[in-house]
């Protein structure tokens, strides 16, 4: 029989690090659990959806499925103002958008109604007289809508409080993410839970095992976490530049951490900061590169998962096929063990383990974000 939630979290949330367990196995894989979360979780929290460059331009528009099947729309309009909204016609529930483009209204493709770019809606052709009827009452839905990152921001709450996650995302500030120019992205329809790799990304326990090619030794991983955020950084033992030395001595948002990206290391995948964003929104920043990760829960057990790869226009080619052969075959290496870890979970078992004082501190903060989510608390 399957404990009830309520009972799950009450024996789990606000436990401090030391007496923390890991989470019951059917939390992921059962479809009811996973449903609860699309409804508690990725409905009401501040998702990432796509990165900025899809709709930088006025006329703009991007698609998308989120919180377990609901479509919206995201546009930037003429004015420049970006706006999100469901992507469902007033008339009769038809999408009024697909995929990405551009485009100078949403046309639905059932009965031709039209809506502007801000949403309002401009004709109902052959909708008759119906009583009541004011075209300045069926505009297109709002959806919250903001970016962080180099990514689109949305939340479907109507409630939902601004985006704020809280201090530690001053830490991005040095790798300047807004001077970035899109390389490529990569996309992976994966066999895991989204939870699978939101903890794998919050600790650094694994690099050694799961990541053997990667420079460790002269390195330390701190580890900082506050409000939804997790960040991490790589700190060298023995600075070798001035951006190691900010790397060494500072820490996020302390004024030392400014010079963190003035030098670029000599090796890909080095000297870099990890940011996680509850609950599906990740950013690896080094000097000169970036990659985010995009999660996207297409079921109990499979996630789509994208990843946008960002360079200064300064960097060259070689050192970008550089940056982008170490990464990748990092992200290759991370979903492989996700998917083993998975099948645990398929099996019906849970590793009912313990979490490292060292190493796991970010894993237990994403854990009592998804407990307060599940519970509808807000968690300091």
């Amino acid at each position: 029989m399957t404990i009830p939630v309520s009972s799950e979290l009450s024996a789990r949330r606000g436990r401090p690090l030391e007496q923390a367990r890991t989470l019951p196995g059917h939390w992921y894989a059962d479809p009811a659990h996973h449903a609860l979360e699309m409804d508690r979780v990725f409905a009401r929290q501040w998702i990432g959806v796509a990165g900025t460059d899809a709709v930088e331009k006025p006329g703009s528009y991007l698609a998308a499925t989120v919180a377990g099947g609901v479509p919206i729309v995201v546009v930037r309009g003429e004015d420049g103002d970006l706006r999100a909204f469901l992507n469902v016609c007033r008339h009769r529930g038809a999408p009024v958008a697909e995929g990405c483009g551009t485009a100078r209204a949403l046309s639905c493709p059932y009965h031709a109604w039209v809506f502007r770019l801000d949403g309002t809606l401009a004709r109902a052709t052959g909708v008759g007289e119906p009583v009541g009827f004011d075209a300045d009452d069926y505009g297109l839905t709002r959806v919250g809508v903001t970016t962080f990152a180099r990514t689109v921001m949305v939340n479907l709450d109507p409630a939902a409080a601004p985006f704020a996650p809280g201090p530690l995302v001053d830490g991005l500030g040095p790798y300047r993410l807004d001077d970035l120019e899109l390389g490529r992205t990569d996309r992976y329809e994966a066999a895991f839970n989204w939870k699978v790799l939101v903890e794998n990304y919050s600790e650094n326990y694994h690099t050694p095992f799961v990541h053997s090619q990667l420079i460790g030794s002269g390195y330390e991983y701190p580890m900082a976490t506050a409000g939804d955020v997790v960040f991490a950084w790589d700190r060298p033992l023995v600075p070798r530049d001035a951006s190691e030395e900010a790397l060494a001595s500072s820490s996020p948002g302390s004024p030392g951490w400014d010079g963190v990206a003035g030098d670029l290391s000599p090796e890909s995948f080095n000297n870099g900061s990890y940011l996680t964003v509850f609950p599906n929104t990740m950013v690896s920043v080094f000097a000169g590169f970036a990659a985010t990760f995009r999660l996207t829960p297409t079921g109990p057990t499979t996630t789509t998962v994208e990843r946008d790869y960002l360079w200064h226009p300064s960097v060259d080619q070689q050192r970008r096929d550089a940056d982008y052969a170490a990464t990748k075959e990092v992200v290759l290496q991370d979903l492989a063990i996700c998917e083993a870890v998975q099948r645990t979970y398929d099996g019906g078992l849970s590793a009912d383990g313990v979490l490292s004082t060292e190493y796991e501190r970010g894993v237990h903060h994403v854990h009592q974000l998804l407990f307060a989510a599940l519970s509808g608390v807000d968690e300091a």
